[in-house]
């Protein structure tokens, strides 16, 4: 038996109907959120890596459908990923966007225009949880062409890993989040000397206070005696303030800080808190003996 003639799935104006009630919808139970297209400035052919930067800030509301991983307080299921670095459950969330005001908001980019759709890899900012997350999958085809038509974008996101990204939308919510993320490394312009040393040792832990209840912590990663000028990493927290004094745990080196300012490098990977378990794999790969030149056939190869 086939289908009932009388009724018909692609009328017209029920299709707008349903896409009118999904927007207001949205409107009433989601909240507004910052899609922020992601800009590729320069490609490395080689490794296929990228240079990318965040400059154009949308609002627009959207509705968060539902917790995922990090973000769910029960055991996870699905999702977990195994690393380099063991079990990563990262936060996660499902946002759905209407189709029309999406594409009516983000109409002023040609790529995106042309696409007819949000792009993997571009930026969503939940105020609330004051957080950025990527987009890594656009779903759009849920609900499955309900009246002949759909809708929606579903936006499978993550919270976004920072990665020497230039974040400049002139939204200060954001610009202040990425900054803080990126960690840019710290310029200290230092003045009369306070200890017995004259030179930092580059790499070595710099702080503030002492050694054991820091107000500042960091990782020295230039120094240079002509000007007094000491680059610094800020990866173990805190912040350093003008007046006080930065001190080098191993050279014993301790200079008054005249001024502070904002380098132009990011700290990317260098301040990530994974330096441990670097050191734990390295030291696990010294458990295989590779001096061994003939282990198979006891002296006769």
């Amino acid at each position: 038996m086939t289908t009932n003639p009388y009724f018909q799935k692609d009328v017209q104006s029920e299709q707008e109907l349903m896409d009118s009630l999904i927007i207001e919808t949205i409107q009433i139970h989601g909240s507004d959120f910052l899609y922020i297209p992601r800009e590729t400035v320069t490609r490395d052919q080689l490794f296929g890596e990228e240079v990318s930067r965040f400059t154009d800030v949308n609002r627009i509301e959207m509705y968060f459908e539902g917790l995922g991983l990090g973000f769910d307080p029960t055991p996870p299921s699905t999702g977990d990923m195994m690393s380099r670095f063991g079990l990563e459950v990262p936060d996660a969330g499902n946002f759905i966007v209407s189709r029309r005001r999406f594409l009516e908001v983000m109409s002023h980019n040609v790529n995106i225009r042309n696409l007819g759709r949000p792009r993997e890899g571009d930026l969503v900012y939940y105020p609330i949880a004051d957080a950025l997350f990527e987009i890594k999958f656009v779903e759009d085809e849920v609900p499955f062409y309900t009246f002949g038509a759909k809708y929606t974008f579903n936006l499978n996101c993550q919270r976004f890993t920072y990665n020497q990204e230039v974040v400049d939308t002139g939204d200060s919510s954001v610009d202040d989040l990425a900054k803080e993320v990126s960690n840019y490394l710290k310029v200290l312009t230092l003045g009369a000397t306070a200890g017995v040393g004259i030179n930092y040792t580059v790499g070595e832990r710099v702080f503030s206070g002492t050694s054991a209840d820091p107000t500042a912590d960091g990782k020295s990663t230039a120094w240079s005696l002509v000007g007094k000028i000491l680059t610094v990493n800020v990866a173990g927290g805190g912040e350093f303030v003008v007046g006080g004094i930065v001190e080098g745990e191993t050279s014993g080196t301790r200079y008054v800080i005249s001024s502070i300012a904002d380098s132009d490098t990011r700290t990317g990977a260098d301040s990530a808190s994974d330096n441990a378990e670097l050191d734990l794999e390295t030291n696990r790969d010294d458990i295989f003996d590779f001096s061994e030149k003939d282990p198979f056939s006891t002296g006769l190869y």
